[in-house]
């Protein structure tokens, strides 16, 4: 028997570019749906970075809400050794809370605080002081000799230079003698107390020069009068405060305290040596970094800086006229902003080596010019000019390239 054949349907060529069609139809709809500016993909990222800043912002609250409090939580932080938190003023915010990096706090004014560590457990071993009472003379005379043995490194300025000056009142220095005695005494017992104090991360600039020149100093004809002068401050790209005499320096420092719980003042010589110290043993930096040659980290004429900050300023015509300056400053003499760059930045605190020479507290061995500078300058070499410097002057000395940098301490 002869079967019939059936019809075989098969896929025609039609219904196989419809079906592509479709699927490429489809895979555009798809495509759309995941990406363009209304796509799930972007709308997922969006997300992310929504909740990743909330999250910051509520970090951030956190944080102000226990700063308000005086809740400051800050990380490797021995309080054997050292204790800042109990001496943060009253409002203050924290910029940086690791010990390891250079603890930062900004004041109410917005100036910007730096703590120096002065382990007790190592400098002060085998002293016991009650300072829940009134210290007698000879406890002031312990702490400060504890206290010149760990930084001996650095009493003599320079390395060679034999400058082994002291904190001793002289007429001139900006305050009377009993307020010497009484400023010298409260440092101490803090130092002794809470390990450390507070140093500006930042040599101190003037009030308005953050952003404009117009109250930039050029020259020293005008004097300082504290309340019709600018303000010093401790804020970033500020121009140096300069053209002062030591005792304008210390008025202006003075001015700097957030409130009267706490002293502000020039450092006494003890405190440079022992800020020396700290970058040394916190720092990393070598003993040479410091008292032999601060080439390295310090805005020297010798050197090239890259220049980090996007509102750096610059003069080089000591202070007539300032400028933008971007990329690097040249291996000249060149003053700079305050951290202008980086490079100079150690443990949070800049430009303590290089820039300008700063006004401090103590007396030198000549009685012509009492009045000392330590610190490094831009218009000499690292070499010649290191961090640890020591340089007379007169009371009335006033120049370009010297300024000042505040410390803080409780009273």
């Amino acid at each position: 028997m002869i079967r019939k054949k059936e019809n075989v349907r098969g896929v025609t060529l039609i219904v196989l570019v419809i079906t592509i069609v479709v699927l490429l139809i489809l895979a555009g709809v798809t495509i759309a749906a995941l990406s363009g500016d209304n796509g799930i993909l972007t709308r997922a990222k969006e997300a992310k970075e929504k909740t990743q800043q909330s999250q910051k912002e509520e970090e951030k609250t956190l944080s102000n809400m226990e700063n308000n409090l005086g809740i400051y939580n800050f990380k490797n932080i021995n309080t054997a050794d050292t204790n800042p938190t109990e001496v943060v003023p009253e409002n203050s915010t924290i910029i940086e809370a690791d010990a390891n990096n250079g603890i930062v706090i900004k004041d109410k004014n917005n100036n910007e605080w730096v703590w120096v560590e002065v382990p007790k457990t190592t400098v002060f071993s085998g002293l016991t002081i009650d300072t829940t009472g009134t210290l007698t003379e000879q406890n002031y005379i312990d702490i400060k000799n504890k206290l010149i043995t760990y930084a001996t490194t650095y009493r003599e300025g320079k390395s060679g230079q034999g400058c082994d000056w002291t904190d001793e009142w002289y007429n001139g220095c900006g305050m009377t003698s009993d307020e010497y005695t009484t400023a010298y005494q409260k440092m101490l017992k803090s130092v002794y107390t809470y390990g450390g104090f507070w140093i500006g991360r930042y040599e101190a600039g003037i009030e308005g020069t953050t952003t404009e020149t117009t109250n930039a100093r050029t020259d020293s004809s005008a004097r300082i009068t504290i309340g019709t002068s600018p303000k010093a401050i401790s804020q970033k790209d500020a121009i140096p405060y300069n053209w002062v005499y030591c005792s304008e320096a210390q008025a202006l420092a003075k001015e700097m305290t957030p409130n009267s719980n706490y002293t502000s003042s020039l450092m006494f010589g003890i405190q440079w040596d022992l800020v020396c110290k700290y970058l040394e043993v916190k720092g990393k930096l070598a003993t040479a970094n410091i008292n032999s040659d601060s080439s390295a980290w310090g805005n020297y004429s010798n050197v090239g800086r890259t220049i980090s900050s996007n509102k750096a300023k610059q003069t080089t015509n000591n202070g007539s006229t300032w400028t933008t300056i971007t990329g690097t400053k040249p291996a000249s003499s060149v003053l700079l902003t305050a951290g202008a760059s980086e490079e100079t930045n150690k443990m949070n605190i800049y430009d303590f080596a290089g820039n300008e020479w700063e006004w401090t507290l103590e007396k030198t061995s000549d009685s012509s010019i009492p009045c000392a500078s330590r610190g490094g300058v831009y218009s000499d070499t690292g070499s010649l000019i290191p961090a640890s410097y020591r340089y007379g002057n007169y009371t009335t000395s006033a120049y370009y390239s010297i300024g000042l940098r505040p410390v803080l301490y409780v009273n």
